[in-house]
């Protein structure tokens, strides 16, 4: 399947659960079958299969960088800790060749009741450093994770972005020729996850490999050299992050109840199928006033529209139903990733809009939004009420309410924000 050159080897590995529905079947199948096996009867099982990985197969070369990404329950953790070694695959093998520092669950590693200090030595030892290369880089260690004079005292009194800055500082540390990040950094604060990231770029520069789980597609495609979708155990793509991107973004629209967009990236857009969405993840109750019906998007020619150019315009066509007057009415809107991340929200009243009362009947508005994003999937969500005593209270929300693509500016950076960047090369400064 590989060569000796690569540094992971994953060949055919499977991972299967015994499930039971209580205690008493659990006892059974130690027991009755042993029974039935000794008077020559017929076995029978008090178990379903789980299947948590299912012939999963790739493997990473020297220096790569090879994202993980996929929803929660999708076996990602499982195949990092096959990967590890903390626990043994049903089937298949696994090679790992050279020194391999695991960020897994949060802690895992660390005895509660050691210090910071006394964990940093026992898991640079277990990675085989000695006690005096320990010595060398415990300063560096401390500094990099910064958490002052809680390095002496119990793991159990630490904050869980206290142990992350510890867990993180002691992987890099130990020079390792493999690093593994299973979603770790997503409990740390903001400016220790760039910390972080920037560090893992110095690690790319030295050639380590280095594994990483992720839900953000941003790092997926800023950090990784390629991707691996997994879905239900099973790897569904191994290739470009771009693509994995794509594949796994069209995957969230569809279990959301959306309709996955196909485009090309041409200079001129063309025609898309319309995106209309009938309200009806969220159930209002039979008495909410304003509900909404139905959700286009569309160009600013009124056309159904599914990608648009940078710094384009975007209508958000929202049909809804008044079944009494309503005498202050207040809409909103939200911009997110296909992961979930809010990037944006309004309504109507924090934009100091006032809206009409609406006497029953059927109504349609517009959201007019400009595109001035990075190139990248946002999905839509709107919602719609009434404000009682100056708050909004929203009486129907539409989580998703279609998604569109901004398409991508060439040499324009990655990311969500488009602030339309220009170097100045340096000049000599003159003392």
């Amino acid at each position: 399947m590989s060569s000796d050159a690569n540094v992971i080897r994953v060949d055919r590995v499977s991972k299967h659960y015994q499930m039971f529905s209580s205690p008493r079947a659990r006892l059974k199948q130690f027991i009755v079958p042993r029974l039935r096996q000794m008077f020559g009867l017929q076995v029978k099982r008090y178990y379903s299969d789980f299947h948590a990985l299912s012939d999963v197969s790739f493997v990473i070369a020297p220096g790569e960088t090879v994202g993980i990404i996929g929803r929660n329950g999708s076996g990602k953790s499982t195949l990092l800790q096959i990967i590890c070694g903390t626990l043994s695959p049903t089937s298949g093998e696994v090679g790992v060749r050279g020194r391999i520092a695991a960020l897994l669950e949060l802690g895992s590693g660390f005895n509660p009741d050691f210090t910071g200090r006394e964990n940093v030595y026992l898991n640079a030892a277990v990675l085989g450093l000695s006690a005096k290369e320990i010595d060398d880089k415990f300063a560096d260690i401390v500094r990099f994770a910064d958490i002052g004079d809680f390095i002496d005292q119990p793991i159990k009194t630490y904050s869980s972005g206290m142990v992350v800055r510890l867990a993180f500082a002691t992987a890099i540390h130990v020079d390792p020729d493999i690093l593994v990040v299973d979603e770790a950094l997503a409990v740390g604060d903001a400016a220790f996850q760039q910390k972080c990231l920037d560090r893992i770029r110095q690690l790319q520069r030295r050639g380590v490999s280095i594994l990483l789980v992720t839900h953000s597609t941003n790092a997926l495609i800023e950090y990784c050299d390629r991707a691996i979708f997994l879905k239900r155990g099973r790897m569904v793509m191994d290739g470009a992050c771009r693509d994995v991107v794509k594949l796994y973004a069209n995957d969230l629209v569809l279990d959301e109840g959306g309709e996955p967009v196909d485009f090309k990236i041409s200079e001129e857009q063309e025609d898309a199928p319309a995106q209309v969405v009938v309200a009806d993840d969220e159930a209002p109750p039979a008495s909410a006033p304003i509900t909404v019906e139905s959700i286009a998007l569309r160009d600013a020619s009124g056309r159904p529209c599914a990608a648009v150019p940078f710094s384009g315009e975007l209508r958000v066509c929202v049909d809804v139903s008044v079944r009494e007057l309503v005498s202050e009415p207040c809409f909103g809107i939200q911009l997110s990733s296909v992961d979930g991340i809010s990037l944006w929200s309004a309504t109507t009243q924090t934009m100091g809009q006032q809206v009409a009362a609406l006497a029953p009947g059927k109504y349609r508005f517009e959201w007019e939004l400009k595109t001035p994003f990075s190139g990248n999937r946002y999905v839509v969500a709107v919602g719609v009420g009434q404000i009682v005593n100056g708050e909004y209270r929203r009486t129907h929300r539409v989580s998703y309410a279609g998604h569109f693509d901004v398409l991508s500016q060439p040499h324009s950076g990655a990311g969500w924000l488009a602030p339309l960047p220009v170097f100045r090369a340096p000049t000599v400064v003159v003392s």
